[in-house]
């Protein structure tokens, strides 16, 4: 015992000591911190209480996506229309076995989603008629938001708001002004899906893991979506370095499909089937998982991004940010070509004016 004892005395070697100052020791800010802009007011938090508002196709899908990968605990699912909400419930409660023993709770008046984490707003009006734009039912949606998002915010001030009721960056905006709102804890997950839905597209062309492929999507979810074609880098190749006139110019490879079919893509799947639902609850889940882990994720998610990569307005868009159990920690300011720049100043263009439209 005394030779442990004394073993344990004994100085701490050289070598030793050299890690344990620099691993605890916090690292020094490099030049690229510049290009990350905190947000203010971010604090960590955790995620076990989660509350879906909305019992459509997506707001199921986006329930079954959380219990399925184990991001929480305790759901509570919340439809004005209860009996929907209950027998949502109830289905996936009978699983329960299967879901780490999930409770799910149904709600019609809000009072079960009080004092929660999370709460994801999927609930909305359906595009119908000619126009099925995201753009087209916004002003019916602003109506619902209008009547649930003060009590939501009255029952849970603490928690992180996340919207994907269509078109996400406009009700986005409104949730950040109806519910007053901080921009770090009221986002959507934006043009998360658009960037993958380019990668994965570039892998098939390549052929090569989407993993393996690096790019994101940014400004509007929607058609006006801008493609970072600069940053876009394969095995930690960038593709403009080896691609001639790369969607632009003559383009003899005709890379501008790529990104016609990621805007185009969701609004295909709607026609045939009358909503989409599965990519964006997959995406929600991604996010969610993110802000449930240590460190968190970058992804191209929106808010208001005013004062950030030249725009001058308060409009809710998508830019690569990191996400944290508190919200948006930061948010990146990409090297933008010109041409990019323009395109996304014009898609900015584009969601002020719909949020300009908006009676709230």
């Amino acid at each position: 015992m005394l030779r442990l004892l004394n073993r344990i005395s004994m100085p701490i070697p050289t070598a030793n000591r050299w890690h344990q100052k620099h691993l605890t020791t916090k690292p020094a800010k490099s030049s690229f911190s510049k290009l990350m802009k905190p947000m203010k007011e971010f604090k960590r938090n955790r995620i076990p209480k989660i509350s879906v508002v909305g019992a459509g196709q997506v707001g199921t899908a986006v329930c079954a996506m959380l219990l399925l990968r184990n991001l929480t605990k305790y759901l509570v699912v919340l439809d004005i229309n209860y009996e929907l909400a209950k027998a949502e419930a109830l289905d996936f409660q009978h699983g329960s076995a299967f879901l780490g023993d999930a409770r799910v709770v149904p709600c019609g008046d809000g009072s079960h989603s009080k004092d929660s984490d999370l709460v994801i707003i999927t609930a909305g009006a359906r595009p119908s008629g000619k126009d099925r734009s995201r753009l087209a039912a916004m002003h019916k949606t602003v109506e619902i938001l209008k009547e649930a998002v003060p009590k939501l915010v009255q029952l849970s001030p603490k928690a992180t708001f996340i919207v994907i009721s269509n078109p996400a960056d406009v009700m986005t905006y409104a949730v950040q002004r109806i519910g007053k709102l901080p921009k770090h804890r009221c986002f959507t997950t934006g043009c998360h899906l658009d960037s993958v839905r380019f990668r994965n597209l570039i892998a098939g062309r390549l052929q090569v893991p989407p993993s393996q492929v690096q790019g994101y999507v940014i400004g509007e979810h929607g058609t006006s979506a801008v493609p970072v074609w600069s940053c876009v880098s394969v095995g930690g190749i960038r593709l403009t370095d080896v691609v001639k006139d790369l969607a632009c110019g003559d383009d003899p490879e005709n890379w501008w499909e790529v990104i016609e079919q990621v805007t185009t893509s969701g609004i295909a799947v709607g026609k045939a089937k009358g909503y989409t639902n599965w990519a964006i609850a997959l995406t929600c889940a991604d996010v969610v998982e993110a802000m449930c882990g240590g460190r968190g994720k970058i992804a191209s998610v929106g808010t208001d991004m005013k004062g950030i990569q030249g725009i001058k307005d308060n409009v809710v868009l998508s830019l690569p940010c990191l996400v944290q159990s508190g919200g948006i920690s930061h948010v990146f300011e990409l090297p933008l070509t010109a041409v990019e720049q323009s395109k996304l100043e014009a898609s900015a263009e584009v969601l002020l004016e719909a949020q300009c439209s908006l009676k709230i």
